[in-house]
């Protein structure tokens, strides 16, 4: 295993959803904070310096520190010859976290909580970055948008099935952060904390899925 690893699409597709439902997870159930998305944490930290009745601060500061060091241990990480991948550690920690958390009323250690998961997220962005034949974050919404725009257009404007096979690989993925998005929210609204088992099943998938391709 490599320490950054390409995705087969169902694989991608997997991650993605379990990647939508965790932020969907979190901000409802945790602070009105994001895990996964840091560009919403940077905002919503301005935010907070200038009114605190929105959100405190140090909440979104919280976890977006801890995405930083998620991923400088995957740096740390890859320096180190002989150390086994860091993709089912990432996913691994991902389901402790998502199983435990299921057990917690909302709000329960709210900040230990979406901190653990963003580091993991952290690790994540930088331990897993194409999904198919796509070079897609997969934690980067905006990005992989204006990819799968990128995509779609040049596969219209195209003969080559290759250029084609990418923007499938864009939208697939994006869609399924998208409706993980949306599978999250519903969920949480309906089940509270015990949504957060649905999410580590899915992370759980994305691991015993990644461990047969490499073993294929």
């Amino acid at each position: 295993m490599t320490h950054v690893a390409r995705l087969s699409l169902a694989t991608g597709s997997v991650l993605m959803l379990a990647t939508g439902f965790v932020d969907a997870y979190t901000f409802l159930q945790h602070g009105h904070v994001f895990a996964q998305a840091m560009t919403g944490n940077l905002v919503l930290i301005a935010i907070g310096a200038f009114e605190p009745s929105v959100v405190a601060f140090w909440r979104p500061l919280v976890p977006y520190a801890a995405f930083m060091v998620g991923v400088g241990v995957v740096w740390g990480w890859s320096r180190r010859r002989g150390t086994p991948a860091p993709q089912l550690a990432t996913l691994g920690l991902l389901v402790g976290v998502l199983v435990v958390v299921g057990f917690l009323q909302a709000g329960t250690l709210s900040v230990v909580v979406t901190a653990v998961i963003a580091f993991a997220a952290g690790m994540q962005i930088a331990a897993f970055r194409d999904v198919g034949r796509a070079a897609f974050t997969t934690t980067v919404m905006t990005t992989n948008s204006m990819k799968t725009v990128n995509a779609a257009l040049t596969a219209l404007t195209s003969a080559d099935a290759e250029d084609r096979a990418v923007a499938r690989s864009y939208a697939t993925a994006l869609a399924g952060f998208v409706a993980g998005a949306f599978l999250g929210a519903f969920l949480t609204t309906r089940w509270g904390e015990r949504a957060a088992w649905v999410d580590a099943a899915l992370f759980a998938v994305a691991a015993g899925l990644y461990v047969a391709e490499r073993r294929a």
